[in-house]
């Protein structure tokens, strides 16, 4: 039987302490859905049901692995196999004790292992979502979709008729139209696409710190991308094109100033 350790056995062992709270990053097969297999196993092994312990991934793929892990361990466990690896006599440890509590309290998750929560955060978003109908003020019937470009249009729709209603957000929608020279529909399909990239700006906003400092980064790595396009256009037309175009811009700078516009200009 082999007795190697692998380098990093003492934290891997920490990571196992449920009261305690912990980020993983490792590369790509490295064992963090071993890890957290076997932390889901711990937990198992505390709670007085099943669904109190919640594991989530991106994937429906990563989640029927992660599934059919605890699965196993836990039938290793129950059959009292052998294991030579020690990370994997580890895990089968940690399935015991799982099991006791198990037979303690009368899961029987070999024979219900429907009753292990482990999805994906969709799916997970989705139950509560019918779990709370009127909460969710979708009545229940709720469904993932992969074309969302319907919905982001009509929360834009749904943000721009605050125009006609006295809310907190009225000015701002009414700036955004001014600056877009009142083009509802390129409103609309603007606030769509950043809907749709959501994932690039929204961790810059949900946090509580200080706004202008988001603001300011937002608008950083604004400045760079418009730099780039113009370094892009520039490179692509002739130099004389590029004079004319600049000159037009001067001009049209100066007589936006001259009407006060704070036009980006």
């Amino acid at each position: 039987m082999s007795t190697e350790r692998l380098a990093d056995t003492n934290a891997r062992e920490a990571a196992l302490d449920a009261a305690r709270s912990f980020i993983v990053q490792a590369p790509a097969g490295s064992g963090k859905t071993e890890l957290l297999t076997n932390r889901y196993l711990v937990l198992l092994g505390r709670v007085d049901h099943p669904e109190e312990v919640l594991a989530i991934t991106f994937t429906r793929k990563a989640a029927a692995e992660m599934r059919s892990r605890i699965i196993e361990a836990l039938a290793a466990a129950a059959t009292g196999a052998e294991l030579e690896a020690p990370h994997k006599q580890r895990m089968v440890a940690l399935a015991r004790a799982a099991l006791a509590r198990d037979a303690e309290r009368g899961w029987n998750l070999l024979a219900q292992p429907q009753r292990l929560r482990i999805s994906t955060i969709d799916a997970l978003c989705t139950g509560l979502t019918r779990q709370m109908p009127v909460l969710s003020r979708t009545g229940g019937a709720v469904r993932i979709t992969e074309q969302g470009e319907t919905l982001y249009r009509e929360a834009a729709r749904e943000l721009l008729a605050l125009l006609e209603a006295d809310h907190d957000w009225t000015p701002a929608v009414e700036r955004l139209l001014a600056h877009l020279d009142n083009d509802l529909p390129l409103v609309e399909s603007l606030l769509a696409g950043m809907l749709a990239r959501r994932d690039q700006w929204l961790r810059h906003l949900a946090t509580p710190d200080d706004p202008r400092r988001h603001r300011a980064v937002l608008e950083t790595a604004l400045t760079h991308a418009i730099e780039d396009e113009l370094a892009r256009a520039a490179a692509a037309l002739p130099p004389a094109v590029v004079a004319a175009l600049l000159g037009m811009l001067r001009a049209a700078t100066a007589n936006l100033r001259a009407a006060g516009s704070d036009s980006a200009l």
